[in-house]
């Protein structure tokens, strides 16, 4: 596979045989149920750009309707759309959060974390919040903060502790909707001086 790859295809896929319908599974899942073995790029986190407000907007409104997220407008999150991180896989978004730094608090706000459905248990939230801190690590944040309703949990296994509203930058909380009443939570970053957030 690798020789045929090296030779100009791009991707290859290797398929257990003994497996009825192994084609059609390989064919019409996104994840298939083969090996593939690439020369490009199969699925990387980056920073979105305007062309992904589409799939953001697909992974987002779920979550609005169930009251889990607040809702953005197209307008609000074409305006912060250089602050949102992305999973794309095969050129579709699978995953997005974004990043809010208040710099004079050196801390920054993580907000709008989503996976897709078919994509969740397969470690794409924690993927983003990898490269969630590394950015803020590189932009010379200490302190990570969250607002939630109802995944503190996740937060908590990833190292979040509660903290009071009092820890949020005053210019956030000016803006917090206290009728959601959200939980608050707060991480301390460990300083990555690497910068390096190309693909991965």
């Amino acid at each position: 596979a690798a020789f045929v790859c090296r030779g100009g295809v791009q991707r290859v896929h290797l398929l257990d045989g003994t497996i009825g319908g192994v084609l059609l599974l390989e064919l019409f899942q996104r994840d298939g149920v083969g090996t593939m073995v690439a020369s490009d790029v199969y699925e990387g986190t980056r920073i979105a750009t305007e062309a992904d407000l589409v799939g953001i907007r697909e992974l987002l409104h779920p979550l609005e309707e169930s009251g889990t997220l607040i809702r953005w407008t197209d307008e609000e999150l074409l305006e912060a759309i250089d602050s949102f991180i992305v999973v794309e896989r095969e050129g579709h978004i699978i995953a997005c959060a974004a990043l809010f730094p208040f710099f004079e608090d050196r801390c920054g706000e993580v907000a709008a974390i989503a996976v897709s459905p078919e994509c969740r248990g397969q470690g794409q939230g924690d993927k983003l919040l990898d490269y969630v801190e590394k950015k803020a690590s590189a932009l010379g944040l200490e302190m990570l903060f969250i607002l939630t309703t109802r995944t503190a949990d996740w937060f908590v296994r990833r190292g979040f502790s509660e903290c009071t509203i009092t820890c949020i930058p005053e210019a956030r909380r000016k803006r917090i909707n206290l009728s959601r009443n959200s939980k608050y939570y707060m991480k301390k970053l460990l300083q990555d001086k690497s910068g390096s957030l190309a693909y991965t």
